[in-house]
């Protein structure tokens, strides 16, 4: 049976389309990836990507293709084509409203029971799934595909014993927050 297409997400842009330096922010190492994945979807090598180039990827990574998909990247009355600038301006812009690392590195140790740089997957995925945010925090949530994805892609056996309160459960999946942090944070 056909798999159903999951739906990509909602882009936007800061300061209107093409507007430049939304992606100032984005670590090295991730801006990097950005720009190859850009010249992989540029095959002509003319500068720019087409709607075409970028359903097709949509459509390998499993994603909506739909005309409607593509109005995210590709807006009714803007341009047919993304220059590099305006493909990091779209790609970037969701990563503006990330929290700064220290701010997240907190978050995770607040978790790390034995600060061994783990956290058990069970907890850390229960909480992502089911805290409430602060009041006059926007409310976005991922999905539990999205969550199990993330943690999925970090977790793995523990590393060592675990120490403190965990020593009973330590035999779990956990997620190794700093080389998700390291991998985020460039």
């Amino acid at each position: 049976p056909a798999q159903p297409k999951l739906n990509p997400p909602k882009l936007k842009t800061m300061g209107g389309v093409g507007s430049g330096g939304a992606y100032n922010h984005v670590p090295q190492p991730l801006l990097h990836s950005m720009r190859e994945s850009f010249e992989v979807l540029d095959s002509s090598n003319s500068g720019t990507v087409t709607s075409a180039a970028v359903s097709d990827m949509l459509s390998q990574l499993g994603l909506d293709n739909t005309p409607a998909a593509l109005r995210d990247f590709f807006p009714p009355n803007g341009p047919g084509q993304l220059n590099l600038a305006r493909y990091l301006d779209i790609l970037s812009a969701p990563l503006a409203d990330l929290s700064q690392p220290e701010e997240l590195r907190a978050a995770f140790e607040a978790f790390d029971v034995d600060d061994s740089g783990q956290i058990d997957v069970s907890v850390l995925r229960d909480a992502l799934l089911h805290t409430t945010p602060q009041p006059g925090e926007d409310m976005i949530r991922l999905s539990e595909k999205e969550v199990d994805g993330i943690l999925g892609e970090f977790a793995g056996r523990r590393a060592f014993g675990s120490k403190g309160l965990n020593a009973a459960k330590g035999k779990g999946d956990v997620f190794k927050y700093r080389d998700f942090m390291a991998n985020v944070s460039g």
